[in-house]
């Protein structure tokens, strides 16, 4: 315990005495930290740096004008070096700083080296030790480097923290005027004029649970699962649907699905089998090219994503609108809690990358994904160990739990553990 810890905690026993017992445990041996030298001094922690070492009150001014012009109150998510609270508490129309640490063991390091007492002391200062992982309050800022030095314990709401902030990027992707989704709406104009609406889908036997198969690296281990689930009888076996990228999978392995669902603008024939059955049917958005609808052998249907780039096509054309927010698994799902589906039960979709694999049959980085491109990008497996991932599968776990939670009335099951942990759905072993 060096000096300057005891200075920094000895305030904090007096304010927040739980979170002061807790700091008292944590150990910053396993970091790789030392100082860095620039304009300014920081400190660089398993090669990220806390601040910028080049100007930190610049930074702390550029994170701080980003907030409301009037605002009273503030959270603040991270710590970086301190500075963002050192110059919040100048401001005197301020009545309320709440500040989250997003990794106990950083703020004990940043304590043990640092003095933040200023601000540990101002009375409008609360520092939070427990925080809801689902909920960001308004106004906030965010430190980023507290988001990559992020702890298991607070893995979702660094999760909900960058999707939060990365909002608005990815929305301008998805706007009605984006000239490639124009493009591809008017290629399909006669296919959205003719083909059905998915809402008259009608399933051949009255189904309560689904099947719902991703192309994740896990769907490897339920084949035999799946295919034995297969050839049951058709009212006793689950309705069975599948993501377009695990169709080959299930194909090669003589796995036949009842749905097919395609949303991807950038999905092409390779994409499927060479041979796909009459008996498949598929679901799709008018953003998918007409050389895989305009050629399906089987019945089709078109739905819509709630994106309003559908809005005006859907009064013209009514079609089924569908949940999505990023991945295909989006409105596989909801396609079947629309069909009345009262259980599902999750394959393949990980949203990581388990066994150093991105996905099930197909070769590292076909599907764009690879595993050479982790970086720091980790969720928590059903086991409660880090696994690899993606940036955006973090985004589109966190978007399928959000859905989930507001489905109450259906039961989600998960059948791996070597994938990331779906909150809100529960772990069904398979094996026996």
């Amino acid at each position: 315990m060096t000096d300057l810890f005891a200075k920094n905690v000895d305030i904090i026993s007096q304010r927040w005495p739980i979170l002061a017992s807790a700091l008292k445990f944590e150990s910053i041996d396993h970091f790789d930290a030392h100082l860095v030298e620039g304009n300014n001094q920081t400190i660089s922690v398993d090669g990220i740096q806390l601040s910028s070492r080049h100007n930190r009150i610049a930074e702390a001014k550029l994170l701080i004008n980003q907030l409301p012009l009037v605002c009273d109150n503030v959270t603040v998510y991270g710590v970086g070096m301190g500075d963002v609270m050192s110059l919040l508490i100048d401001n005197k129309q301020l009545q309320s700083i709440e500040v989250v640490p997003l990794n106990l063991s950083l703020l004990a390091l940043l304590l043990s080296f640092t003095d933040q007492s200023e601000w540990l002391s101002d009375p409008r200062v609360t520092v939070a030790y427990k925080v809801h992982q689902h909920k960001i309050n308004q106004p906030n800022i965010v430190i980023t480097p507290d988001l990559l030095l992020a702890n298991n314990e607070n893995a979702i709401l660094r999760d909900h923290l960058v999707l939060e902030n990365n909002r608005a990027y990815v929305n301008r992707q998805h706007q009605p005027a984006n000239p490639e989704v124009q493009k591809r709406l008017n290629e399909n104009a006669q296919a959205i004029a003719n083909d059905p609406d998915a809402s008259t889908l009608i399933l051949p036997h009255g189904q309560y649970k689904a099947h719902l198969i991703g192309s994740g690296p896990t769907l490897e281990n339920h084949y035999d699962y799946l295919r034995a689930q297969r050839k049951l009888p058709i009212g006793q076996r689950s309705l069975m649907i599948a993501v377009d990228t695990a169709l080959k999978a299930l194909i090669h392995e003589n796995i036949i699905p009842d749905i097919v669902v395609s949303i991807d603008n950038k999905i092409t024939p390779a994409h499927f089998p060479d041979t796909i059955p009459s008996s498949i049917t598929l679901v799709y958005f008018p953003t998918l090219s007409s050389s895989i609808h305009g050629q399906w052998p089987g019945p089709k249907f078109i739905a819509y994503s709630k994106n309003p780039i559908y809005d005006t096509l859907d009064k013209q054309y009514p079609k089924l609108r569908l949940f999505t927010n990023g991945s295909v698994i989006h409105p596989a799902i909801d396609l079947a809690v629309y069909l009345k589906i009262k259980e599902i039960t999750l394959f393949g979709c990980d949203f990581s990358y388990p066994g150093n694999k991105t996905h099930a049959f197909w070769h590292d980085g076909a599907l764009g994904p690879s595993i050479n491109n982790q970086n720091h990008h980790w969720v928590i497996n059903g086991h409660g160990e880090r696994v690899a991932t993606d940036l955006n599968f973090r985004g589109y776990l966190r978007s399928l739990e959000h859905y989930i939670s507001a489905k109450q009335h259906v039961r989600f099951y998960q059948s791996s553990l070597d994938g990331a942990r779906i909150h809100g759905a529960q772990y069904k072993d398979l094996s026996l």
